[in-house]
């Protein structure tokens, strides 16, 4: 899934020791640029921005109520290239020290987050080239259809609807997914 929206997401990694983690990052073969507020702007191997951040990360809040059923912004989807998709998988289990399994076939790898940390992220292969590494969201839904249709109504756009998730295009034009997995559960 390629956003059509370059530089609309990006993750921040939480640490105690932001330059020790630089470090680590240009370690691995990304990139890193510090910035004079003290955290550190960085990119994968594949170009995905992301930023090492001093603070404390936040909490995970419960799913949210909606007629039809609950939702939660739940996972970041890395979307990789074919070409690059090893090498981004090895970057991101090495730079978090999070164990790399085997989900849903050849196409997605998953990092064991561990407890206490709000968003999963989930590594998936696309099946075609583009020039770098994107990410969206990922919902879980209670009904990922009537969710589906509670995001149209509010000026979303079904791109199309897959077995485990359905994608859509908010009104800015990035893409992001509704899927199946029960809010609260992953």
């Amino acid at each position: 899934m390629v956003d059509p929206v370059p530089g609309g997401l990006h993750l921040d990694l939480h640490t105690e020791d932001v330059p020790g983690l630089a470090a680590r990052v240009d370690a691995l073969g990304g990139s890193t640029s510090p910035h004079a507020l003290g955290y550190v702007v960085c990119g994968s191997p594949g170009g995905l921005t992301f930023c090492l951040v001093g603070h404390p990360g936040g909490r995970r809040p419960p799913p949210q109520a909606w007629p039809g059923g609950r939702s939660l912004v739940d996972q970041v989807c890395l979307d990789v290239p074919p070409t690059r998709y090893d090498a981004e998988c090895a970057f991101w289990s090495d730079l978090t020290g999070w164990p790399l399994t085997a989900t849903g076939g050849r196409e997605f790898r998953r990092l064991g987050r561990p407890a206490g940390i709000p968003l999963a992220v989930l590594i998936q292969r696309l099946d075609d080239e583009q020039p770098g590494v994107t990410a969206h969201l990922d919902l879980a839904c209670d009904d990922r259809d009537a969710e589906a249709a509670r995001h149209q109504a509010l000026g979303a756009v079904l791109v199309r609807r897959c077995d485990g998730w359905t994608v859509l295009r908010d009104p800015a034009g990035r893409t992001y997914c509704a899927t199946r997995r029960a809010p609260g559960e992953v």
